[in-house]
């Protein structure tokens, strides 16, 4: 027993490379950015008292409760464009890498702000973006791929290859997808549509959510059924077989199938880029770094361009002064 939770506790905090956490940062980053420019075409609509949904409204919601909201009793749409467009820098310096900790925490904050300054206007995409956004602000997820890493090598401060950080922010995003997805067929098993096998049909004719068309042969039997027991399927693996790492690989091939069936369909803006994103969580910096380097080497390049060399245990990193010439190796 005391070796199995050993094991566990390793598994759960114990160091590997930063290079997935730099990685999930861009990726979280870059999408925050896209999402507030898309939001950006309607602005008046969703965040000023001559749009859809003034102050009083999001105070009605918020009822007693303490939220985070620099917005909050906020009238005045200036300051209103000033807090968003410092939510896009803070989003554009997130995924650069740049000021990491204190871009990501602004990123965090102002996006909840806004978050609770229009609530109706939210998806579920929505709220697992200010999940994404916690994570990467509490992680060492400037530790790789970044600008701040690049500047430090150039200062000669860090070494030519990063060193291991704790791995549970990483961790915890894998359990977040977990449960997210065991919950999703938990609610749904409690529907007789699922069970019946019928569920696939219904959201197809949901035309608000209209995008690009179906084949008409999917929305008969047996292929209703097929579908209906094979997203329950998929996504339930998502939620344990995907930690047994000869499953891994299949498990999230079906996940990304999963979600592209439904960007493909259904017009949700975001939400399939914003859960997939959270997919590279479950490699480790060290497979990401192989990848990277059976890719380029496919492709005949160097890899110590790319920042995603193999990271230095902490007891043994040394900055030398080989390091501050060769500034270029590692972002």
């Amino acid at each position: 027993m005391r070796k199995w939770l050993a094991s566990a506790n390793e598994a759960v905090f114990g160091y590997g490379s930063p290079v997935t956490m730099g990685v999930f940062r861009i990726l979280v980053g870059t999408l925050a950015l896209v999402n507030a420019l898309m939001v950006s075409l309607d602005f008046e609509s969703w965040f000023t008292e001559k749009g859809y949904f003034p102050v009083a409204w999001a105070e009605r919601w918020s009822g007693d409760v303490w939220r985070i909201n620099l917005l909050q009793g906020v009238t005045d749409s200036r300051v209103t464009v000033v807090l968003y467009v410092l939510m896009c820098v803070a989003a554009l310096l997130t995924a650069l890498g740049l000021f990491t900790r204190v871009s990501s925490i602004a990123l965090f904050i102002l996006t909840v702000s806004f978050h609770h300054r229009s609530p109706d206007i939210l998806h579920s995409g929505d709220t697992l973006m200010r999940q994404w956004m916690f994570f990467v602000a509490i992680a060492p997820s400037g530790a790789a791929l970044s600008l701040d890493r690049l500047i430090k090598l150039r200062k000669g401060t860090a070494p030519a290859v990063p060193e291991l950080v704790s791995l549970w922010p990483q961790r915890l995003v894998q359990f977040q997808l977990a449960v997210v997805y065991f919950t999703t067929v938990w609610h749904k098993m409690y529907g007789d549509m699922w069970r019946d096998g019928t569920a696939v049909h219904y959201p197809w004719h949901l035309h608000e959510f209209d995008r690009f068309p179906i084949p008409p042969f999917l929305d008969t039997a047996p292929w209703v059924q097929v579908n209906t027991y094979l997203t329950l399927a998929i996504e339930l693996a998502l939620a344990t077989l995907v930690f047994a790492k000869p499953m891994r690989k299949w498990v999230l091939l079906g996940g990304l199938l999963l979600h592209a069936g439904i960007e493909y369909s259904m017009n949700i803006p975001l939400f399939a880029f914003i859960i997939c994103s959270g997919y590279v969580c479950h490699y480790s910096g060290e497979e990401v770094t192989a990848w990277w380097k059976r890719l380029t080497a496919r492709f005949g390049r160097s890899t110590s361009s790319a920042g995603v060399d193999e990271p230095t245990p902490p007891e043994v990193v040394k900055v030398s002064e080989a390091t501050s010439q060769r500034p270029a190796e590692l972002l």
